[in-house]
């Protein structure tokens, strides 16, 4: 029975709302992280006392790393579940990307989380019980024009996740990953750099009815779980129909984010 869960990007959008519902439905004690100190504050207000622990920091620092862990297996019997949900994006042309920019998607999107992934593993395997959560995304199985830092660092953890859970059969360890669509979030605003509104871009599926299709994952066997339809949808529709796939995304990208792009560098709003 799990007891005690880590998750990171814990300030806002999925990793908030899985803090949220760790707690409160399934009876977890969670450490919560991010950047962002007033937002963890105002999360552990929010729900029971004492259920919610908070360290601020930046998963790019492998000083900051350590001292997360350290405080994460001072849990009784350390962490049952770690969720890696700590995420950057950043929408651009990548012949034209800024290269700190795309090692900083790489640092946080996939060397920290291969961090603490080994971490967990270590640490869940000495005691033969656990379960490593890797929120990765439908484009870890599909590209996507002006994001192919992020969508390589997806398509890098769901790769991980593959292969540990081979090394990882009898242990007593899960390995899986989330695999969401578009979600009700603030992060294609923070990755588009201008904090406008989305104009054309599909407002996506809840985050709280993503966030329930994860927690309910905790009880399978899956190791990729698709938690809409539209999400399962987009990734079938790739697999079997590619030719068709590929000519929508060809027309559709560069309408909805090429234009996005074009306002947030000229700083104009959409209406």
């Amino acid at each position: 029975m799990l007891s005690h869960a880590l998750v990171t990007g814990a300030s806002s959008g999925l990793g908030r709302e899985l803090v949220r519902q760790l707690v409160l439905d399934r009876g977890l004690t969670v450490l919560a992280t991010a950047r962002r100190l007033d937002r963890l504050e105002s999360l552990a207000r929010e729900l029971p006392a004492g259920r919610v622990e908070i360290l601020a920091g930046d998963l790019a620092d492998p000083e900051f790393r350590d001292r997360l862990w350290a405080r994460a297996e001072q849990f009784p019997g350390g962490v049952d579940l770690l969720v890696n949900n700590a995420g950057l994006g950043h929408y651009h042309e990548f012949a034209d990307q800024d290269p700190q920019i795309i090692r900083q998607i790489i640092e946080v999107n996939l060397l920290a989380l291969i961090d603490l992934t080994q971490r967990g593993v270590r640490s869940m395997r000495a005691r033969g019980a656990g379960q490593i959560l890797e929120i990765s995304s439908v484009l870890g199985s599909i590209g996507l024009p002006y994001s192919a830092a992020y969508v390589a660092s997806k398509h890098a953890v769901n790769g991980l996740v593959k292969s540990v859970r081979y090394e990882l059969r009898g242990t007593g360890v899960r390995v899986w990953a989330a695999c969401p669509g578009q979600t009700e979030s603030e992060f294609f605003q923070v990755a588009l750099g201008d904090g406008q509104p989305r104009g054309p871009v599909p407002k996506g599926t809840s985050t709280e009815q993503v966030v329930r299709a994860i927690v309910r994952g905790i009880d399978g066997r899956k190791a990729f779980l698709y938690p809409s339809m539209a999400a399962w949808w987009t990734v079938t529709l790739a697999h079997w129909l590619p030719g068709p796939f590929d000519w929508l995304m060809a027309r559709w990208s560069p309408r909805v984010f090429g234009a996005q792009i074009e306002r947030a560098r000229s700083g104009t709003r959409s209406s």
